[in-house]
C-alpha cells in the first residue's frame, strides 16, 4: 500500500501567509513494493479541522483523479485574507488500490489586499541615528481569545516580543528586497501568547538594508465568541526609544552596551525609569512596494559552532579559531566589572603574527563590542550584524579566557539540505564540503557572492554558475522563487534591462549579458520541483530581458561586456581592470555575451513551450539558431580549430552550449583536451563561469580523468 507523507503547500509545510487564492498543493508517496506507483488521487478540503473530520468538505471535493500527478493547483470555494484550508489526500496505487486518507494539513492566506491593513508606518526620525530603536505598545484584550495572528514588517531588520518573550526563532527578518517595489511581512501565530487583560508589544528595529527604523505591524484576534478584531496596529500611540545598542551596521558590526538595558520593557509589569526617555512615534512615509507575506524560509541559527582552539598573539590578545569558516557570528560569555569592554574582530586569515587579517574586508569594520554591566556571568550576541569568518580576535577580555568564552553562530536561510555526497576520494569529499559550506554562507535571504568584506550582494552573474550546485543541495524552491522576483523587481519597464545585481545596490544597468541565471532558474525550478508558476509568473520580465539583448545585437553579436568569464587565475587577467586584474584577458567578452544571448534566447523557447506559449516557443528556436550560426561565424577559427583564442574557457563554453557543428566538434575537443594536458599540465585557466562548463565538457566527452 502506498504511504502518503510531506504533505505541502506552495512547497512549504503548514504556511502561514500564503500569497495565492491558487496554490499548489502536494506530497510524497512511499511504498514497501517495489514499481509501486500513483494511478489517482483525491484531495478534500475544509475551513475547519472539525468539518474534514466529519467529512464536511465545504471548501473542495476533487473526488477521484486519474493519473500520478503529486502536485494539484487548488480549485476549490474562492479563498480571501486570512482564511484557514484544512486538507488531506488519498491515492490509489498501481492496481487501483486506496489508500488511507493522510494526516489532514493546513494553509493559511496572508493579507493579501491594502485594505486588509489597518496599521500605518511608524518610526522616529527625530532622533537617536544609528542606534536600534525600541517600539513599546501596551493593549487591552477583553474576552478569551481563539486565535491570534500577529503580521509585522520592521525594516531594516526587527526582534519581536510580546508579553516579555522572544516572538519566533528567526533573525535579520524581514528578507531583503527592493523596498520600493515590493516588502516582505512575517506573521506569526500568537494564540498562546495573549491573555485577557493588558498585553505588551515590543519591537527592536536595527538599521539593516534600509537604515530608518520603520515598523509597520497589526495584531489580530478572533475571540471564543466568534468575534474578530484588530487589537492592535502601529501608527499613533506608541511609544520609542533607544537601548543598549547603541550601534549596529551590517557590515560594520554591533555594538551593546549592556548597562543600557531595560529589564522586562516588553512586558505589562514594565515601569519607565527617568534614565530612559520614551517618546511618542511618528507617522512615516512607507517604503513604497507592495506588501507581500514572506513564504520563503526565514533566516536562522541553524548550528551552533565551538571554537576548536585559541592563542595569545600579543599580552592580552586572544585569537579564537572556530574551525569553519562560515557566516554568522558569536555568542560572548564574559564575567567582569560594570563597564568593562569587550571588542570582537572578525576575519577568515591572519597575519604571521598570528592577528587578524582583514584587509579583504575593505571599509567592513566588522567588529563587535560588548560593555559589561558587571552582574555575574553575561552572554550576549548581536542581533543586527553579520560577520564571514573563521578568526575572533578577542581584546579586552577580562580574565583568563576559556575555549567555552565564545560559541560560533552559522545564519543563513533555513533551506533544508537535500542532497549528500561521499565518495573514496578525500580530494573530492573536501571539495564537496568546501562547496556546501560556501553556500551555507551565502544565503542571508538571497544568495549572495560572499559573506565578509563590504558587498553581499546577489550577483547574477556568480549564479549563472552556482544554480545548478544548490538545487542538488538544498530545497530551494521558495529561496530561490522569491529571489526570480527580486530580479524582476530589478527590471527597467521601458527597455527590459535587468541590474547587475538583486535586490540592486551594486553593478550596471544594463546587466552583463552573462546573467543567464534570470531564465536558467525558472527552468531548474521547473525540472527539479515540477514549478510551473515561477517560469508564468515572470514570464513576461524574462521574455523582455531577452529582447533588450536582441536589441543590442549587431548582426546578432553582443559586444557590450563588464565581466564575461569573471575572475580567471590572475596571470590571465587584463592587469588593472577591475575587480583587481579580474576580466579575462584571453576570453572575449563578446563571444561570452552572444554565448549567453543563445543560451537566454535557448531556456526562453524551452519555457515558453512548457507554459503554453507556443509561437513564442517558435519565434526564439528560430532566433536562437540564427545566433548560433553567427557566434560560429564570428568566432571560429579555421586556422587553430577552435573558438575565440583558442583556451579553455572558449572552447568549453562554445562545447557546452552545444553550438559547435558536428563536423568541428572532435577538432574543438582535441583542442580543449591539449589546452589542459599539455600545455597548462592539467590547470585550468578559466573564470568562475567556464569552470563549469569545462569540467562539465571534459566530463561529457569521456575525459573526466582530467576534469
Amino acid at each position: 500500500m502506498l504511504q502518503i507523507e510531506d504533505l505541502r503547500c506552495d512547497y512549504a509545510p503548514s504556511p502561514l501567509g500564503v500569497n495565492n487564492l491558487h496554490p499548489n498543493l502536494s506530497w510524497k508517496l512511499s511504498s514497501h513494493e517495489r514499481a509501486e506507483f500513483q494511478s489517482a488521487y483525491q484531495i478534500r478540503a475544509a475551513s475547519s479541522l472539525l468539518k474534514l473530520s466529519r467529512d464536511a468538505y465545504d471548501l473542495w471535493d476533487t473526488g477521484k483523479v486519474a493519473g500520478d500527478c503529486q502536485m494539484v493547483t487548488y480549485a476549490g470555494q474562492a479563498l480571501g485574507s486570512g482564511v484557514r484550508v484544512w486538507w488531506q489526500v488519498r491515492v490509489w496505487d498501481k492496481d487501483g488500490q486506496p489508500s488511507l486518507f493522510s494526516e489532514p494539513s493546513v494553509f493559511e492566506l496572508g493579507l493579501l489586499d491594502k485594505e486588509d491593513w489597518s496599521a500605518e508606518w511608524t518610526g522616529f526620525p527625530a532622533g537617536w541615528n544609528g542606534q536600534a530603536l525600541y517600539f513599546r505598545k501596551s493593549f487591552q484584550v477583553a474576552k478569551p481569545v481563539q486565535r491570534a495572528r500577529l503580521y509585522i514588517s520592521g525594516l531594516g531588520c526587527y526582534e519581536l516580543h510580546l508579553n516579555g518573550g522572544k516572538v519566533g526563532d528567526s533573525v535579520l527578518a524581514p528578507a531583503w528586497s527592493t523596498y520600493a517595489k515590493r516588502v516582505y511581512y512575517n506573521i506569526y501565530d500568537v494564540d498562546h501568547n495573549i491573555f485577557t487583560g493588558e498585553n505588551v508589544i515590543g519591537v527592536i528595529i536595527g538599521n539593516g538594508w534600509y537604515g530608518t527604523p520603520s515598523l509597520l505591524l497589526q495584531l489580530t484576534v478572533t475571540y471564543e465568541d466568534g468575534s474578530c478584531d484588530v487589537v492592535c496596529a502601529s501608527g499613533a500611540g506608541w511609544r520609542v526609544t533607544h537601548g543598549p545598542i547603541v550601534s549596529n551596521s551590517l557590515y560594520g558590526g554591533e555594538t551593546y552596551d549592556a548597562r543600557l538595558e531595560m529589564p522586562g520593557w516588553a512586558s505589562p509589569a514594565f515601569a519607565p525609569t527617568q534614565q530612559v526617555t520614551w517618546s511618542g512615534t511618528m507617522i512615516v512615509d512607507g517604503p513604497g512596494g507592495i506588501l507581500v507575506p514572506e513564504t520563503a524560509p526565514p533566516v536562522r541559527i541553524t548550528q551552533r559552532i565551538a571554537p576548536v582552539r585559541f592563542s595569545e598573539p600579543k599580552p592580552q590578545v586572544y585569537v579564537f579559531d572556530m574551525g569553519q569558516n562560515f557566516a554568522g557570528w558569536v555568542r560572548l560569555r564574559v564575567s567582569g566589572k560594570r563597564g568593562d569592554k569587550v571588542t570582537l574582530k572578525f576575519s577568515e586569515s591572519l597575519y604571521p603574527d598570528g592577528t587578524i587579517n582583514q584587509e579583504n574586508l575593505r571599509s567592513a569594520a566588522a567588529t563587535d563590542v560588548y560593555y559589561l554591566k558587571g552582574e555575574g556571568i553575561e552572554q550576549w550576541e548581536p542581533r543586527f550584524t553579520y560577520h564571514g569568518f573563521r578568526y575572533v580576535q578577542v581584546e579586552g577580555y577580562p580574565g583568563e579566557p576559556t575555549l567555552d568564552l565564545l560559541k560560533g553562530c552559522v545564519m543563513r536561510s533555513d533551506n533544508a539540505p537535500t542532497g549528500a555526497f561521499t565518495s573514496s576520494s578525500d580530494l573530492l569529499n573536501a571539495i564537496h564540503k568546501m562547496v556546501r559550506w560556501t553556500e551555507v554562507s551565502n544565503e542571508p535571504s538571497i544568495p549572495t557572492d560572499c559573506p565578509q568584506r563590504d558587498e553581499r550582494m546577489g550577483w547574477l552573474n556568480d549564479m549563472a554558475a552556482r544554480s545548478e550546485q544548490i538545487v542538488y543541495n538544498f530545497d530551494v524552491a521558495r529561496f530561490l522563487s522569491k529571489w526570480i522576483s527580486d530580479i524582476g523587481d530589478t527590471q527597467d519597464p521601458a527597455s527590459g534591462a535587468i541590474t547587475d545585481t538583486a535586490p540592486h545596490r551594486w553593478g550596471q544597468r544594463p546587466a552583463d549579458p552573462v546573467s543567464v541565471c534570470y531564465l536558467l532558474i525558472p527552468w531548474l525550478l521547473y525540472l527539479h520541483y515540477g514549478d510551473k508558476r515561477t517560469m508564468s509568473e515572470n514570464y513576461a520580465g524574462m521574455r523582455a530581458w531577452v529582447d533588450f539583448l536582441h536589441r543590442q545585437a549587431d548582426h546578432d553579436i553582443v559586444n557590450y561586456s563588464y565581466y564575461g568569464d569573471w575572475s580567471p587565475p590572475a596571470e590571465e587577467g587584463v592587469q588593472g581592470s577591475i575587480g583587481s586584474s579580474a576580466v579575462s584577458r584571453n576570453t572575449p567578452g563578446a563571444l561570452m555575451s552572444t554565448g549567453m544571448s543563445y543560451y537566454a534566447t535557448d531556456l526562453l523557447a524551452r519555457i515558453a513551450r512548457v507554459i503554453g506559449q507556443e509561437t513564442d516557443a517558435i519565434l526564439y528556436e528560430t532566433h536562437a539558431k540564427r545566433i548560433a550560426t553567427a557566434y560560429h561565424k564570428r568566432f571560429y577559427n579555421p586556422t587553430t580549430g577552435g573558438y575565440g583564442s583558442n583556451n579553455q574557457a572558449c572552447n568549453a563554453f562554445s562545447l557546452y552550449l552545444g553550438i559547435v557543428p558536428a563536423a568541428y566538434q572532435a577538432r574543438v575537443i582535441e583542442n580543449l583536451v591539449h589546452d589542459v594536458c599539455n600545455i597548462h599540465s592539467g590547470h585550468l585557466t578559466t573564470g568562475n563561469l567556464c569552470t563549469k562548463y569545462l569540467l562539465d565538457c571534459l566530463t561529457t566527452v569521456n575525459r573526466a580523468d582530467i576534469a
